[in-house]
């Protein structure tokens, strides 16, 4: 199935390459399932469709449905080869990947419930975030485009009379106009900066509450967001057989090209969450110069900035940093600053 907004196509395939059903449809689940009335529900062995819509493939199951959700830059390039990009032959081409078998090494994990609603939570607070940045910078522009030497806003309750004491150097020297433009963008801002302080605190509150983030919260510069976050990427730490495969499913293991006897290693892969990543770089950047307290990797970190450069050593501790938390999870334990075996 190839999913859009308002129309789905779906083709269907026999054991062989024959299309049994090509057609198309609305994109609810019951109008999806209407579409394939003309087959029985024995007779669908496997239904594959990109990321996207993360409700549908749950209420497919619940119809009954075997739903395998593919992960659209995996299986890009294989819907790439055709010469003609339509949603028809998209569709075809993931009936052809189903069919083939082995949908284990293309499908996602499903998320729980409680994992996804906390993964949307992060995404609205980093939307929110790059919106409050954006606002505070073009309020700052705008007060230097009519002659304020402001340099740095404040944060918090302060920020309103910093600007109403540059307002009022303004208005006497340039002219009224700029208040009009100045206070409905000093008013978005404050009002971005309550929401975002508002989520945080519920996630702190979230993140202590919860034994298994209250437990990340142990470690020197993992805050409320990383833990949370790195909790509801992960979801099931049973999935993964060895603690080291983490780091390459957050895509922060180098990219190897390969030719003859030739090896290059590149920039780390970006695979996986970039959400996450991104929060657990930050994490580790806090571990290894402002924690207050020290631990086996901050120190690790620290000895490898100084042969590699601190951009790597931030990336190589920030994958250790997952590591740790994943061995953590599933072992069911605190942490432990300097472990016996490191």
């Amino acid at each position: 199935m190839d999913v859009g907004e308002e129309f789905t196509n779906i083709c269907v395939l026999d054991g062989g390459d024959t299309p049994v059903l090509e057609c198309s449809t609305g994109s609810s689940a019951a109008e999806i399932a209407a579409g394939l009335g003309s087959l029985k529900m024995s007779e669908i062995q496997v239904m594959a469709m990109e990321t996207g819509s993360v409700a549908l493939p749950e209420k497919l199951r619940k119809i009954g449905f075997p739903v395998s959700v593919l992960h659209a830059r995996t299986v890009h390039r294989f819907l790439s080869i055709r010469h003609h990009k339509t949603d028809a032959n998209d569709a075809r081409g993931l009936a052809e990947i189903a069919r083939l078998g082995n949908l284990a090494a293309l499908a996602i994990h499903p998320r729980s419930t409680a994992s996804q609603e906390l993964r949307n939570q992060l995404i609205i607070r980093n939307s929110l975030v790059s919106a409050r940045v954006a606002a505070r910078a073009t309020l700052r522009s705008t007060l230097r485009n009519y002659g304020s030497e402001i340099r740095q806003l404040s944060l918090g309750e302060a920020l309103r009379p910093q600007i109403e004491t540059e307002l009022d150097f303004i208005s006497r020297t340039v002219g009224s106009s700029a208040v009009t433009q100045v206070v409905p963008l000093l008013d978005v801002c404050e009002s971005l900066a309550k929401y975002v302080s508002s989520l945080d605190r519920q996630m702190q509150r979230t993140a202590a509450s919860n034994p298994v983030t209250s437990r990340f919260l142990q470690i020197p510069g993992v805050g409320p967001i990383c833990a949370i976050s790195f909790y509801s990427a992960i979801d099931e730490p049973s999935r993964f057989r060895r603690t080291a495969d983490v780091g390459a499913y957050l895509g922060m293991i180098p990219k190897i090209s390969q030719s003859g006897s030739t090896t290059y290693r590149s920039r780390v892969t970006k695979a996986g969450s970039a959400m996450t990543r991104s929060h657990l770089v930050m994490a580790a950047g806090v571990m290894m110069s402002r924690a207050k307290q020290r631990c086996a990797i901050s120190d690790w970190g620290v000895t490898l900035a100084e042969k590699v450069g601190y951009p790597k050593a931030r990336m190589a501790v920030a994958r250790k940093l997952a590591m740790a938390m994943l061995s953590m999870w599933k072992a069911d334990k605190m942490f432990e600053p300097y472990p016996q075996r490191f």
